[in-house]
C-alpha cells in the first residue's frame, strides 16, 4: 500500500487523514507542537487536566458546508463540540471616547467543551490514526536513492521516507521546507505574503456583565473573548483572549508579543471601562501566520497537488481561511488524489 505521510496535525492534516482512512489507507501524522490542533491552540493554567483553559488561536468556528455540517452534528451529538452563545458587542474609538454597544447576531459558534485542541485530538484517536507530535520537519527533498519517494528530514537527524507527502502548515513554511523545489510551485508564489499575523494576549480579567464577547471596530484589537464563559465558569475574574487588529499586528510583526501586551491591555480596559492594573496576564503568543493575507491565492483552489510527484499541499490560506476552510481544503486533497488515480 501506498506510504503517505502528512505533515502538520492541524484541521486540514486531520481532515485528510481521516478522508484517507476512510478509503481504505493509513496515513501517518507528524507536527512540530506538542500535541495536535495547529492553530485551534488550547492552553491550560496548571497542569491538571481540571484547570482552567483558554484557546488563544481559534475562538470558534462555523460550519456552512454539507459534509462538514453533518461532521459537526455528530461532534455534536458525541460531545466533542458544544454551541457558545455569549452576548457580543461592537467597541468603537470616536473623539477620544470608546463606544460599546450590543451587536447581537444569531450565527451559531462551535467551541470544544474543554478547548478546540481536544477536538481535533479526540477524532484523529477515534479514527485509530497515528500522530507523532514533537517532530519539527527541516526539509524536504526527492529520495537520493529512489526518486520517486521523498525524503524527510527532522531535526537531530532523523530521517523517514515516504510514497506521498501531504503539507499542511502556513504557505510560508511549507515553501522553506521544499526549499528550491517550491519555485516550481504555483500555489507558493506569494507564499510569504499568502498570510498575516496576530498577537494573541490572554488576561484575568473582570467578568463583563453586559458581553463576553467583542468585536473592536478601531484601534489596536480585533477580538475579545471570555474563556472562563465558554467553560461554563462563574466568578469575578475570567480569562479573556485578546487578537491584535491585522493592521498592528503586520506593523509590529518582528516585535515580541510580551513587549505589546501592556498596549493592547490598556486598549481592552479603556474600551470596557475598566482599569488595566487589575488584569493581570496569563500568556501571550505570536502567531506569525494567522489570517489570510495580500498574497493568498483564490478560495476556489483549496488546495495544491502534483500527482506525479506524489506532492499535495493543504491549508485553510488556500481555502478562504477559517476552520472550515481547513477541513475543506484537507478534504479536497484526498478527493483530487483519489480522483486522478494516484492512490492506486
Amino acid at each position: 500500500m501506498i506510504d503517505i505521510l502528512i505533515i502538520g496535525a492541524g484541521v486540514a492534516g486531520m481532515a485528510a487523514a481521516e478522508h484517507l482512512a476512510a478509503a481504505g489507507y493509513r496515513p501517518r501524522l507528524i507536527d512540530k507542537a506538542d500535541g495536535p490542533g495547529g492553530r485551534c491552540a488550547t492552553r491550560r493554567v496548571a497542569a491538571d487536566r481540571e484547570a482552567a483553559w483558554f484557546d488563544y488561536g481559534a475562538q470558534y468556528f462555523t460550519a456552512r458546508d454539507d459534509g462538514f455540517r453533518a461532521l459537526i452534528d455528530s461532534d455534536l451529538d458525541a460531545g466533542r463540540l458544544i454551541r457558545w452563545s455569549p452576548e457580543i458587542a461592537s467597541a468603537e474609538q470616536a473623539a477620544g471616547t470608546w463606544l460599546l454597544t450590543p451587536s447581537p447576531d444569531d450565527r451559531e459558534r462551535l467551541i470544544g467543551p474543554r478547548g478546540l485542541n481536544l477536538w481535533v485530538r479526540q477524532r484523529l484517536q477515534a479514527a485509530g490514526l497515528r500522530f507523532d507530535t514533537g517532530r519539527r520537519v527541516q526539509r524536504i527533498s526527492r529520495d537520493g536513492h529512489d526518486g520517486n519517494r521523498w525524503q524527510v528530514e527532522s531535526e537531530h537527524g532523523a530521517v523517514e521516507h515516504a510514497d506521498m507527502v501531504v503539507l499542511t502548515p502556513p504557505a510560508a513554511q511549507a515553501a522553506a521546507l521544499l526549499g528550491d523545489h517550491a519555485r516550481r510551485i504555483d500555489a507558493l508564489t506569494n507564499a510569504d505574503t499568502a498570510l498575516s499575523a496576530c498577537h494573541s494576549v490572554v488576561v484575568r480579567a473582570p467578568a463583563l456583565a453586559e458581553c463576553q464577547a467583542i468585536f473592536f471596530k478601531s484601534g489596536r484589537l480585533s477580538w475579545a473573548a471570555d474563556n472562563t464563559h465558554k467553560a461554563g465558569g462563574r466568578g469575578e475574574m475570567h480569562l479573556w483572549t485578546l487578537h491584535s487588529d491585522a493592521n498592528f499586528s503586520q506593523a509590529h510583526v518582528e516585535t515580541p508579543t510580551a513587549e505589546l501586551a501592556d498596549a493592547l491591555i490598556a486598549e481592552f480596559a479603556a474600551a470596557t471601562a475598566q482599569r488595566s492594573d487589575r488584569m493581570e496576564i496569563v500568556g501571550t503568543h505570536r502567531w506569525r501566520y494567522a489570517r489570510p493575507g495580500a498574497g493568498a491565492p483564490d478560495a476556489d483552489d483549496l488546495c495544491w497537488i502534483d500527482t506525479r510527484a506524489g506532492l499535495a499541499i493543504a491549508g485553510d490560506w488556500l481555502a478562504g481561511g477559517r476552520v472550515e476552510g481547513a477541513w475543506l481544503s484537507g478534504r479536497a486533497v484526498v478527493r483530487r488524489l483519489i480522483a486522478a488515480h494516484a492512490l492506486d
